[in-house]
């Protein structure tokens, strides 16, 4: 695959979305650059006010400079709040305090850019109280870098918060609660032919039955059976320990994560909400080992909401609200690059 390559603020901001995978809001994006090359995205919620903390920007300079590589940051912020002509710039002490922090980690700032809902400008004007002319949002998806990152199938999401499995409750659930009384009757020999169909599935990259999806998601009732596929999922030979916090020098392999992403997505379309915990939960951990944050705090909340005694999800939302970023997220030779 050819690299990617920046020439404009459209092609930035695009690719802040496509990396991403969803639209921000809020929220203050750094793309790291080493070099000509483009590096991680960080994404953080913006402070409520403007009166930051050094914490703040000390945190997010920190996350940045976690890429030992990294040369130069981009920086957008994605907000709601008044910037266009006459109206004084938000985020002053954000935007200030962090240049200072990145300048004395040795980062130059290239560009800041501020992203409103239906145009974006350069933070700074000819006048410093002032951001810049501003360009419709239009202009990003005319920028060639979105064309060619769509043509290449990646896309946008309008937000990253997931679907919420309510939305199906007038599926059919009889092949689940089926299947559910099969293991019942046999769990042994039923839960080893549920997890040789999840490897099937996800190794030969099948389209699933619905009574194949009813059979793994049956299975994943199970927290044995879970846990052996939440342990194989990586494709590395290394301790669930170590796979589960995304603490291996040995990067996972992100396409068979991707394909049992797309497989946990389509179990929650024939899920009752008694039996989506499982998936939501396993769908917020990809989300977290991917360096998604947010949407992997999503995931756990709405888990909660249909199971709140639910173990992992219980203990994986407590280590998401502790600020804790997965291994794999932190190291450039591990981490997630969506396959666009």
């Amino acid at each position: 695959m050819e690299p990617i390559r920046i020439s404009s603020p459209a092609d930035a901001i695009s690719y802040m979305g496509h990396s991403l995978g969803y639209w921000p809001k809020e929220s203050l994006v750094c793309v790291a650059l080493e070099g000509k090359a483009l590096g991680p995205t960080l994404r953080v919620n913006l402070p409520s006010t403007d009166d930051v903390s050094h914490s703040y920007t000390e945190r997010v300079a920190r996350a940045v400079g976690i890429d030992h590589d990294a040369t130069a940051v981009l920086i957008a912020l994605f907000t709601h709040q008044p910037w266009g002509t006459g109206t004084p710039k938000p985020f002053t002490a954000v935007v200030h305090g962090l240049k200072s922090r990145l300048a004395t980690a040795g980062l130059l700032v290239h560009d800041v850019w501020i992203v409103g809902p239906e145009s974006f400008a350069t933070y700074d004007g000819a006048n410093p109280a002032t951001c810049g002319k501003e360009t419709p949002l239009t202009a990003i998806e005319s920028s060639m870098l979105h064309a060619e990152l769509v043509y290449q199938g990646s896309h946008i999401e309008s937000s990253d918060t997931p679907a919420i499995p309510e939305l199906f409750a007038a599926v059919d659930h009889d092949a689940v609660d089926a299947a559910l009384q099969d293991l019942a009757t046999n769990p042994g020999q039923g839960l080893h032919a549920a997890y040789q169909l999840w490897s099937e599935l996800i190794d030969h990259s099948a389209e699933a039955t619905h009574e194949q999806l009813a059979e793994v998601l049956a299975g994943l009732q199970y927290v044995g059976l879970r846990d052996q596929i939440l342990a194989d999922m990586p494709g590395i030979n290394e301790p669930m320990a170590a796979t589960l916090f995304g603490a291996t020098e040995q990067a996972p392999q992100w396409d068979r994560i991707d394909s049992s992403e797309k497989l946990l997505r389509r179990l929650l379309t024939i899920a009752a909400p008694a039996h989506v915990a499982a998936p939501l939960t396993m769908l917020g951990l990809i989300c977290w080992w991917k360096g998604k944050g947010t949407a992997a705090g999503n995931y756990m909340h709405v888990a909660l909401t249909f199971d709140p005694d639910y173990h992992l999800a219980r203990l994986l939302d407590q280590m998401l609200g502790a600020g804790v970023v997965s291994g794999w997220a932190q190291h450039k030779n591990t981490a997630y690059r969506s396959q666009h």
